[in-house]
């Protein structure tokens, strides 16, 4: 607070402020870090919930593609 306190007195100043941790990373850099890591496992699940669906989808034509040649071998009709 104080090194911002002393430039208030200041006018037409620019100036940019930074916070670091113990290791001296900048404390915006790890948050854009940990936003963008936040993304990308969103896009994974993202990904991942698309396969699945895509996947069921394929499993479940499959499905009734047998079925619908069990019913056709016993002499049954079927619906289009």
């Amino acid at each position: 607070m104080v090194p911002f306190a002393d430039f208030v007195n200041h006018e037409n100043v620019d100036t940019g402020f930074d916070c670091v941790d113990k290791d001296g990373v900048s404390l915006e850099i790890k948050r854009e870090r940990d936003e963008e890591t936040a993304r990308e496992k969103w896009r994974a699940q993202q990904s991942e919930t698309r396969n699945s669906i895509f996947n069921m989808k394929t499993d479940l034509l499959d499905i009734e593609m047998k079925l619908r040649k069990k019913i056709l071998e016993k002499g049954l009709q079927t619906q289009s």
